[in-house]
């Protein structure tokens, strides 16, 4: 089966993690028979630094706003119309050009995939930094497109075919926003090679254990893109409440937007001698602070996404400290410790409740090996699962069509 994946860029340099699964995604396809040819709507963000075993082509959309990137899809989704038996689109960001291209006549079913929020929705925001109130106009703007997708252009999402979501916490917020589900929707996860990832890099299921510490000093490491909501002050609060700082050395990775205002917070709290602040790593650097490190924790992001940092710290059998009731609760499971969200009182208290606990992080590492072979978790699972649920839709769109 000729399969036609849609996706902004592929960056597999400076970009975050899901170049990386839908790298692993085409490839696995591919091993299961299928043929597979991307296209990505920003070239100018693309990075290959080595040759790939699918064909990757440029369709520039000439756009960065809404409106135009959806009927940018809409017409890279026509123009392949005659060539494609599926086509693949990144959900959040190509739902309406999709929905519209099925409603009005297109004849390939499209299988969309959703992995984050929708940009209507409500803004992240870090709890302990300062933010810039919006003026009277901006809020007038944000409400006006928050009804004109809900109500407008979001009943033509139902056109799609299928549709699948990284976890199952994401599916009730689009549920809500008018995306019916029923019948056509399944839970992909986040492909990720939890197996491979430890071969090459050196990892076994022990590895952790045999150099867990009796005491002292931990190091607890987080590393992300410094934007809003991803929990850098929260960590950094938390951490302010530690009674004995001494025995702790905290490694805050990533730079972005907030980065200044992190670096401000480390010095109003008083905790320079306690924070480091690597910057951006590369993957080397950073699978080396991963095996360096006694405590993970992943303090706050969106309730409903989860983050490949936390599914790196599970590769690594790092017990983590993460907010409950999340979607990063539902990756980590029984492998971390959970924190009312928000609650940086309630962190402080399971950093060292963890930290004081030899035989606790020995367990949670433990737990993360069992919680990574879960069919949910399985890349090979979720990608055949996938190749199935996208024959039935074409095998479905065939009989319709006849």
């Amino acid at each position: 089966m000729k399969i036609f994946f849609i996706t902004p860029k592929l960056n597999f340099v400076s970009s975050g993690g899901s170049p990386d699964e839908y790298d692993l995604t085409y490839r696995t396809l591919q091993e299961i028979g299928h043929e597979i040819f991307v296209y990505t709507t920003n070239p100018e963000a693309n990075d290959m630094p080595y040759k790939l075993p699918y064909p990757v082509f440029e369709e520039d959309v000439h756009s960065h706003g809404q409106f135009g990137i959806q009927k940018g899809v809409f017409k890279i989704l026509r123009k392949y119309s005659d060539k494609a038996d599926c086509f693949f689109v990144d959900g959040q960001v190509f739902l309406y050009g999709a929905g519209l291209y099925r409603k009005f006549g297109g004849k390939v079913p499209v299988v969309a995939y959703f992995n984050r929020e929708l940009p209507a929705w409500s803004e992240n925001v870090s709890q302990f930094l300062p933010k810039e109130k919006d003026g009277f106009l901006k809020k007038i703007k944000k409400q006006a497109r928050f009804y004109i997708e809900r109500y407008i252009f979001m009943p033509f999402v139902n056109y799609i075919d299928v549709i699948c979501f990284a976890n199952p916490l994401l599916e009730k917020p689009y549920n809500e926003f008018g995306l019916k589900t029923s019948g056509k929707s399944f839970i992909f996860g986040d492909p990720f090679n939890y197996r491979g990832l430890m071969k090459e890099h050196g990892i076994k299921e022990d590895t952790y254990r045999k150099r867990n510490k009796t005491s002292g000093p931990f190091t607890i490491f987080y590393s992300s893109r410094m934007a809003p909501s991803k929990g850098f002050d929260l960590l950094l609060v938390a951490f302010s409440k530690l009674k004995n700082k001494d025995n702790f050395h905290l490694v805050l990775g990533g730079t972005g937007p907030e980065e200044q205002a992190i670096k401000k917070l480390v010095s109003d709290l008083r905790l320079e001698s306690y924070v480091e602040m690597p910057g951006w790593m590369t993957k080397t650097e950073l699978y080396d602070r991963f095996k360096k490190t006694d405590i993970y924790v992943q303090a706050q992001w969106r309730k409903e996404v989860t983050a490949m940092s936390l599914m790196t710290a599970v590769m690594f059998g790092l017990p983590s400290i993460v907010p409950g009731d999340t979607a990063l609760e539902w990756v980590a499971q029984k492998g971390a410790l959970c924190f009312n969200d928000g609650d940086a009182d309630d962190l402080a208290q399971k950093i060292e409740q963890l930290s004081n606990d030899h035989e606790l992080r020995a367990e949670l590492s433990r737990q993360c090996y069992i919680r990574m072979d879960a069919p949910e978790l399985n890349h090979e699972n979720r990608i055949k699962l996938l190749s199935d649920k996208m024959i039935e839709a074409v095998n479905k769109n065939k009989q319709l069509t006849f």
